[in-house]
């Protein structure tokens, strides 16, 4: 199997990248020298290589939650722009208990972390798995920027703002259960599949050697609160060559003096089609997401336009066959959103307002990021499509 990926000639002019690859001495001490704030499963890549950008491929679990208190769980792959670990973007799966439709919600994402906050949902939500692989990608928008495109599934969703710089040293991906109530939160077995684009204009996996990991236990001993009591069972997958091909992770039920139920089975996946030689793409994802570029009929051209690859991915914001959405019911689900993902205390200075189809809630009181580090600020934005009804945007300064 290729540990490497070539853009081709086509896309790699197109995109006019124009990298050189330099390297640094060594890579600063990455996140996870850190001590996580919650209950993560992360596998950190450190490397004097300059990283300028990532592609990540991975299955949806089926994520149970045993009581409707349970906090969102998060699987996303994270991009450092500086040696300080200032996240420039990050790209992954929602998975939380409640808002929108009062059960189990998964909904894709990205994050630009430049200048404050700014969480944007990928097309529509659902309700469980569709068992399909899904595959999260950036690279550079232009030669020498420092802000890069976004790609779900082979679709263009969007451009980060100018970051520090437009290359890396640091990416992070996993898990990170977010809420109080950990011990509720399980999941089978995923393999988060990731590479880096380098300066030659290739994907490529990352040496064990530029690895670490953590997956801290909770208190699970006998007489322990329930939920603080986690585990995660982890594996960093490897080739012949020694070459990581995944990261592994599975969140199995415990209990306080108890030891763990048995691993859910993964589910098998279905056929699916759709436009850009759908059936082969999907194959070629199955096999091995990295070549996908090169060997599907049409795949390249597409992405090197920015247009929608894959539309079995849906990424527009569902149009639900009811009224538009109104302030009072825009501040209502805007309160429902932060409140079951921890990021406020309270709803003390909220307000709405309608300018054309947009309706923006407005909280303007200590709020808390739910993704990444759960970076605290001062005032939260969030916009809704008014005949959609669904949320664009939650912008955190």
């Amino acid at each position: 199997m290729q540990r490497r990926m070539s853009f081709g000639a086509g896309l790699a002019l197109a995109l006019a990248l124009g990298l050189v690859q330099v390297g640094t001495a060594n890579a600063a001490p990455g996140m996870c020298e850190r001590e996580p704030r919650t209950a993560v499963a992360q596998m950190c890549a450190s490397t004097s290589a300059n990283v300028y950008g990532s592609f990540t491929t991975f299955l949806y679990p089926v994520v149970s939650h045993s009581t409707s208190s349970a906090g969102n769980a998060y699987n996303a792959t994270r991009v450092f722009t500086d040696d300080g670990m200032s996240t420039s973007y990050e790209l992954g799966l929602s998975v939380g208990w409640g808002s929108p439709t009062g059960q189990t919600t998964y909904q894709p994402y990205w994050v630009d972390y430049t200048g404050g906050y700014d969480y944007r949902p990928i097309g529509n939500f659902s309700n469980s798995p569709d068992d399909r692989p899904h595959t999260f990608m950036s690279f550079p928008h232009c030669d020498n920027c420092r802000s890069s495109d976004l790609f779900y599934d082979f679709n263009f969703v969007g451009t980060t703002k100018d970051g520090i710089s437009p290359s890396s040293h640091h990416l992070v991906t996993g898990w990170d259960v977010d809420a109080y109530t950990f011990g509720d939160v399980t999941f089978a077995r995923t393999a988060n599949r990731v590479q880096w684009l380098n300066g030659n204009r290739t994907f490529e996996r990352f040496p064990a050697s530029a690895i670490t990991t953590r997956a801290p236990a909770g208190d699970c001993s006998i007489g322990s609160h329930p939920d603080y009591c986690f585990r995660f069972d982890t594996a960093v997958a490897k080739d012949a060559s020694g070459y990581v091909t995944a990261w592994e992770v599975a969140k199995p039920l415990v209990r306080p003096g108890a030891r763990a139920s048995a691993e859910p089975v993964q589910q098998q996946q279905r056929t699916v089609t759709a436009p850009v030689d759908q059936n082969l793409l999907r194959q070629c994802v199955d096999e091995d997401a990295s070549r996908c570029l090169d060997t599907v009929p049409g795949l390249r051209d597409c992405v090197q336009k920015r247009l929608q690859c894959n539309e079995s991915a849906a990424t527009t914001q569902r149009r639900a066959a009811l009224a538009p959405i109104t302030a009072d019911q825009a501040r209502t689900a805007a309160v429902e959103f932060l409140t079951s993902r921890k990021a406020i205390d309270s709803a003390d200075t909220v307000s709405a307002t309608q300018d054309g189809d947009v309706i923006t809630v407005v909280f303007d009181q200590p709020v808390r990021e739910f993704t990444g580090e759960h970076r605290a600020h001062d005032r939260a934005e969030l916009t809704y499509d008014r005949a959609g009804r669904g949320l664009l945007s939650v912008r955190m300064s």
